[in-house]
């Protein structure tokens, strides 16, 4: 590979703080938020011009896992219940109360940009938007500053505790702390996907709506379409005058520039094969027509840190708690297929139609959970342990959202954007304790860090 060397230069330091999150996902503005309202100097990093991550970015919805497994009983409140009541005031959600009766917390995505950037604002979050992270600078084993790229040019954020909040955990992986990839056998992480809203719908009646779900679902059989559901009918959002489907898939690596540049074409090319075909095929959706696609294919598993503890399938199926539990969980092991493979493929796990011709089913089966070993049990959750959000090495790092130290399979329950905000308020409250103590974050009480958390809200 041809190379170019580049000139030695200056970075200018343009802003110090004493918590610098990086990433405004699920598990990054919860941590901004609770850090600054717990007196810390926050500084909050994002690539986009808005916060919410793949709430917003990639128009995932409904917020999952907000209450314990089957069961309407809260497990995460604090700043998501809070999140919820604002969204509520805007009628873009449901009152708390109502989404505690429903499988997941239904949102308007524009509204949760507007909110965040009020939470943020009104705790004293300092917000960089359009920030790439490009790399970190250490001294020893600890994180002194993080290098962006702005239109700006070039510049350096420096802080005494880093939050990595990227999703795929490239805080960690710049500063030279220990990283996973994926599950074991081959490094795979579970299939990307996008959310897409179609417009001009018209009036159907529940069985006109099931006969046109079939046709979708026989064309995937004949293998015309490459999803791996036929419910492009499907409304997870709070407004009912578009679809919310979340049907598309995607193998790659988000940690992949090309990877990731092929699967944004990929599945918008998905949709668009799916609307000329209802428009052509469909008398009721002449008008039919893509009112959004996300702004970004939506990952949900790369990179994770190593931690002094590693959350397990064990962990989500068992229903495990920790005495340094800092968050709750009740998403089950929901791993979509690390090949990419579509209908009738859906979950990894031993009963896959593929059966002996994927080569990790070959390999593993005798390892594999079957669909009935998935689940957390009735009416219960497990715990994200505060040691899964610490990094063996660098003594400074905080991971947050879908990076934290986790298998493959606990990876599949703990990344959704329910368990991810009551993770992010975790330790961007932990960030704060320490600077406040002048302690190491792995060095921190927990019981206070638990404390704290209750009188702010959260259950744990």
């Amino acid at each position: 590979m041809q190379t170019i060397r580049e000139p030695s230069r200056e970075v200018p330091i343009i802003a110090e703080a004493d918590v610098v999150v990086c990433g405004g996902g699920p598990g990054g503005f919860p941590a901004a938020i609770a850090a600054a309202r717990h007196g810390a100097r926050t500084i909050l990093i994002e690539r986009h011009g808005y916060l919410g991550g793949l709430a917003t970015a990639g128009l995932v919805a409904p917020i999952l896992a907000h209450t314990a497994s089957e069961s309407h009983t809260p497990i995460v409140e604090g700043l998501l219940k809070e999140i919820t009541a604002r969204l509520h005031a805007l009628d873009a959600a449901p009152a708390w109360e109502d989404a505690l009766q429903e499988w997941g917390i239904r949102f308007d995505a524009e509204a949760l940009k507007y909110t965040l950037d009020e939470m943020c604002a009104e705790a004293g979050v300092q917000v960089m938007f359009h920030t790439q992270i490009a790399d970190v600078v250490t001294a020893g084993d600890a994180i002194e500053a993080v290098i962006i790229e702005t239109k700006s040019g070039r510049q350096a954020v420096a802080g005494k505790v880093f939050i990595d909040a990227t999703g795929d955990a490239d805080i960690a992986f710049r500063a030279g702390a220990p990283t996973t990839h994926g599950r074991a056998y081959d490094g795979r992480g579970e299939s990307m996907g996008s959310f897409f809203h179609l417009g001009g719908l018209p009036e159907l009646t529940p069985e006109r709506a099931h006969e046109i779900t079939e046709l979708i679902e026989h064309e995937m059989e004949d293998g015309r379409f490459a999803f791996y559901n036929p419910h492009f009918l499907g409304k997870n959002t709070q407004h009912q005058d578009h679809t919310s489907a979340n049907m598309t898939r995607f193998s790659g690596d988000s940690d992949n520039a090309v990877d990731m540049s092929r699967g944004e074409a990929y599945v918008r090319k998905n949709v668009w094969e799916l609307v000329r075909y209802l428009r052509a095929n469909v008398p009721e959706f002449a008008e039919v027509y893509v009112q959004q696609t996300s702004p970004q294919v939506g990952p949900r598993e790369s990179r994770q840190i190593v931690g002094p503890y590693a959350l397990t399938g064990d962990d989500v199926h068992l229903g495990h708690k920790f005495d340094d539990a800092i968050a709750r969980g009740s998403w089950w092991i929901d791993i979509h297929c690390p090949l990419g493979n579509t209908y009738p493929v859906h979950l990894c796990t031993v009963e896959c139609p593929k059966g002996a011709d994927c080569p990790y089913w070959a390999a593993e089966n005798e390892r594999m959970r079957s669909k009935a070993e998935l689940y957390p049990p009735q009416g219960d959750w497990y715990d994200i342990p505060y040691r899964a959000l610490l990094s063996v090495k660098t003594p400074n790092l905080l991971a947050s959202g879908r990076c934290i130290s986790a298998t493959h399979e606990g990876m599949g329950g703990a990344r959704v954007m329910g368990t991810c905000i009551a993770i992010g308020q975790a330790a961007g409250t932990a960030a704060a304790l320490a600077i406040q103590k002048d302690v190491p974050v792995g060095q921190l009480d927990v019981q206070v860090l638990r404390e704290t958390l209750r009188a702010d809200g959260q259950l744990v």
